[in-house]
């Protein structure tokens, strides 16, 4: 009967194990797209406390330059093979095995608190973190329940024994690290990334030695964390039918929202002749998306939701779908009568709004979106958090 009550309770924590590997997989999938520019928003950004871009891109995010939810990944890993061996009675004294599943366990739970006591001390949160850290307590609690023979005694004998006759203990502990360095490794180098992680310097360098351009900061959506004179600056130009500019748009977004000395202004260039004097031909649809944007700001200061609505269903635009639909759209979500946004988009006001920041970016040269600049100098690959974080560095003089 206890056997059964123990071998129940190892099962609720495999299961939330299991639950803890998805999580934590997700986040380890999200933080490469977000730190090197090459995906969406999180599906939990759910406001600006509620926001998982935002922690991922902080300084807390990655361990000896490995993410966190690797980390995770790892060792839930290891856990859910004690576990398993553990349930099905595949090793041969039971009890041992099921303390040293215990001590895991709560190596993860620990893990868990340190993360969780760190997210306190930050503005934001990110859900997908809080339900992984749930599940190492329910992972810990089954452990707990599920063990044999448990006793301090039993637990000092244990741990004293895996310096001399459970050594293989020792070995799937520090099969942990290994496993997290050589995913880490093996990702960064099937993606590409490593070589924006060794370029960054180089980055660095080439935005150092480029002319100073003069922005108008005054126009355009504007994003800051907090209201503090920022010491670095970054204006993005960007067309809301490139596709390149959809993927910029978050890691952009969660470096600002992580530094609040850092301001972030986003000012539309349509790839598109109708507003834009460097660009021959077009359908006026890319400048019309921007006076969208342009105008859900100006009249109930949504610009920044017009923006993201328009980069969500940027394939739908592309493909030609009845732009009316989204422009209809837009201005529900901006909280703005349909007519009363047309009537700002026709508008003389905004068109030239438009149209002169488009001319800044033909000023400044620009030959394709997005094109980022910091403090006034344009920075290749600036949609990459590493980029962005040693650019941040040096202005700071660290």
């Amino acid at each position: 009967m206890k056997t059964s009550r123990q071998n129940t309770f190892i099962l609720l924590a495999i299961l939330a194990t299991l639950a803890a590997i998805g999580v934590h997989v997700y986040l380890t999938q999200h933080y490469y797209a977000l730190k090197f520019g090459a995906g969406a928003e999180s599906v939990c950004n759910i406001n600006e406390v509620l926001n998982c871009d935002a922690v991922a891109a902080s300084k807390y995010s990655s361990f000896l330059g490995v993410p966190m939810a690797l980390w995770g990944v790892a060792t839930n890993l290891v856990l859910l093979y004690f576990l398993l061996v553990t349930r099905l009675n595949l090793v041969e004294d039971r009890a041992r095995t099921s303390r040293y599943t215990l001590i895991l366990a709560g190596i993860t739970l620990l893990g868990s608190i340190v993360m969780g006591a760190i997210s306190t001390t930050m503005s934001n949160l990110c859900i997908f973190c809080i339900t992984a850290y749930v599940l190492s307590l329910l992972s810990f609690i089954g452990a707990w329940f599920g063990c044999q023979d448990l006793t301090l005694k039993n637990l000092t004998n244990d741990f004293k024994s895996t310096f001399s006759t459970e050594r293989w203990f020792l070995g799937f502990v520090i099969a942990i690290p290994v496993l997290a360095f050589v995913a880490n490794l093996m990702y960064m180098e099937t993606n590409g990334y490593n070589e924006i992680q060794k370029i960054s310097g180089e980055r660095v360098a080439q935005w150092n030695a480029s002319p100073q351009q003069v922005f108008n900061l005054d126009q355009g959506l504007m994003l800051q964390k907090e209201q503090v004179p920022p010491v670095m600056t970054i204006v993005e130009f960007a067309d809301f039918r490139c596709p390149h500019c959809k993927f910029a748009a978050p890691g952009l977004h969660a470096f600002t929202k992580s530094h609040p000395d850092v301001k972030f202004i986003f000012k539309p260039f349509p790839l598109d002749g109708t507003c834009n004097e460097g660009i021959p031909g077009g359908d006026g649809v890319s400048c019309a998306l921007a006076a969208a944007v342009m105008c859900s700001e100006k009249l109930t200061q949504k610009g920044w939701a017009a923006h993201d609505y328009f980069f969500e269903k940027q394939e739908d635009i592309i493909r030609g779908s009845d732009i009316k639909v989204h422009y209809e759209e837009a201005a529900k979500i901006a909280g703005v009568a349909y007519d009363d946004l047309q009537k700002c988009m026709s508008s003389s006001e905004t068109m030239e709004q438009v149209r002169n920041m488009a001319k800044e970016g033909v000023t400044a040269q620009i030959r394709g979106t997005p094109t980022i600049f910091v403090n006034g100098k344009v920075l290749s690959n600036g949609q990459a958090m590493p980029v962005l974080e040693s650019v941040y560095r040096h202005i700071k003089g660290n």
